[in-house]
């Protein structure tokens, strides 16, 4: 197998563990996932039901109402908070494990590298 050959399979590996990774990050913190749609779409459809039997239809006082479409609009920017810092953990690990892996690579070609100047010299 020629270096070259050689270098175009380790991008092709390189490619697809990237395309992996970043599958995995928007799975757990991605703003388009499908969790994150069904619980902002929940907390529209309790607001607008609230507003709706409060101002509306005069079911419940409005200050009533505001009171618990403010609590509503709070948890959620709770949930937001929450998940916002769930995926920079999930990022800082992956950045983490990446950077030891490049150290162990680095101390790898270190050897590499003095080990074929210790032959070079020999010769």
């Amino acid at each position: 197998m020629s270096r070259d050959e050689q270098l175009r399979q380790e991008l092709d590996e390189f490619k697809k563990e990237k395309e992996r990774i970043r599958n995995i990050v928007g799975e757990i913190g991605g703003k388009n996932n499908k969790q994150h749609k069904i619980v902002s779409s929940i907390f529209v459809l309790l607001i607008a039901i609230l507003l709706i039997l409060g101002v509306v239809l005069e079911k419940i006082t409005l200050f009533l109402t505001l009171e618990i479409v403010i609590i509503l609009a709070i948890f959620k920017v709770i949930w937001m908070f929450y998940e916002f810092q769930r995926a920079n953990h999930f990022q800082f690990w992956i950045l983490n494990s990446l950077e030891f892996r490049l150290n162990e690579i680095d101390k790898r070609v270190r050897k590499i590298e003095k080990m074929v100047r210790d032959k070079n010299m020999k010769i």
